[in-house]
């Protein structure tokens, strides 16, 4: 096993679709001066045109002993009290994985990708000069504070990474345990690769996805689940066409079958087969090219959220976006550059910012530019890779202090 001082946790691997992994793979990428790994979860042949990496360790049940095998077997409400709330059968492979891989790596920084509840259990096993650090990419104490109190406790962790103050102080105002050092590194962007398209790659883009030529193209991209909304906007659907005819959602990803299956069946009761489409999942090395061929970009998300990496690509990507309202994001982007939307679960709620953008080019434009500005002066790979490499080289040397 190679030796790393640097240890990302996320439970996906870098090669499949997802933001923290496409992260990680990123900085394992673009910051090859430092020894870094990433440990994750995987259980089956890599995908086509995936090539193994010495740098992802991927871990599975075959190497689980036979006591390991055996705590499987026990109900999870006892699993849950025996690993600090980690209970299903995978979380548990990938936590025995990882104790067994850092074990053998012993590496100076442990980086745990929003697996918070790994802290506690991982220290347990770290007899060597190391950092914990705890990376939380959105907002991540939902449970009542008394039962988060025991269940979440970020004492094993020497330091903490938010994306926006938003997300530092919903957690610090309901968690009294608060204690580690905290540091705002907030999402990033290649602006290289997602920037606006000309007319001739937007007319590409929509030929390469079998798009509509003469249409204007709303895009939703996330995982299929129904916390991320998508029938919101699907419901509201024939109430936009009234209001501009013209208008063509395009649902990008994957998920949740079940919901696949009500998304379906909801484009079929309202007769929209002609204006809406459900694409599935988009591979993460072209998912440029879905916001060169949108018009409008929508997250109707209904959980609250940190620094939506989709949402970052699209203002990127120069689109005019449109989002539910979450404190992050009011505190993040100007009206100017992003249109929020309240009570997004309310009927309707999304047709008239909608309808307004597709029927404004001008406006559009404008949203797009002003977005796609903020983007580059804030969230631009280039000027973040740096400011990571400093925490990073900062946490290492304070390992090698410990004694």
């Amino acid at each position: 096993m190679n030796q790393a001082d640097i240890v990302h946790l996320t439970f996906k691997p870098p090669f499949i679709r997802g933001s923290y992994n496409r992260l990680v793979g990123d900085l394992l990428n673009k910051l090859p001066e430092l020894r870094q790994a990433a440990i994750c979860y995987w259980d089956e042949p890599l995908p086509e045109g995936v090539e193994p990496d010495s740098r992802v360790i991927l871990v599975d049940e075959e190497n689980l002993s036979w006591k390991q095998r055996a705590t499987l077997l026990t109900p999870e409400r006892i699993r849950g009290r025996w690993f600090n709330g980690v209970t299903t059968r995978q979380s548990l492979v990938y936590l025995w994985g990882v104790i067994q891989a850092i074990t053998q790596i012993q590496p100076k920084l442990i980086i745990c990708h929003d697996n918070y509840k790994f802290g506690m259990l991982l220290r347990k096993h770290i007899g060597w000069p190391c950092r914990l650090a705890l990376t939380q990419h959105g907002l991540s104490y939902h449970l009542p504070v008394a039962q988060a109190m025991q269940l979440y406790s970020l004492k094993s962790f020497d330091t903490v990474w938010t994306m926006t103050r938003t997300s530092y102080r919903f957690d610090r105002n309901r968690m009294a345990a608060y204690e580690p050092v905290v540091h705002l590194l907030p999402s990033m962007v290649d602006v290289n690769l997602f920037r606006p398209a000309n007319d001739l790659e937007r007319r590409e883009a929509r030929a390469q996805w079998g798009l509509p030529e003469d249409k204007l193209i709303v895009l939703s991209l996330s995982r299929l689940v129904a916390q991320k909304g998508a029938h919101i906007l699907l419901q509201s659907w024939p109430e936009v066409l009234r209001h501009c005819p013209n208008a063509f959602f395009w649902i990008v990803g994957d998920g949740n079958v079940e919901y696949e299956r009500y998304l379906k069946s909801l484009i079929t009761s309202l007769n929209l087969s002609d204006s809406v489409r459900l694409q599935g999942a988009a591979q993460p090395e072209i998912i440029f090219s879905c916001y060169r061929a949108a018009d409008v970009f929508a997250f109707p998300t209904l959980v609250s959220e940190g620094q939506s990496f989709a949402l970052l690509e699209a203002m990127a990507s120069g689109l005019a976006c449109i989002a539910s309202y979450q404190d992050s994001m009011a505190d993040s982007f100007s009206p100017e550059m992003l249109h929020l939307v309240q009570d997004a679960n309310i009927s309707g709620s999304f047709v008239a910012p909608i309808t307004s953008l597709l029927n404004d080019q001008a406006g559009r434009d404008q949203m797009g530019q002003k977005a796609r500005q903020h983007v580059v002066q804030n969230h631009s790979m280039e000027k973040l890779l740096p400011r990571f490499e400093q925490v990073f080289r900062q946490q290492l040397k304070l390992a090698g202090e410990i004694h």
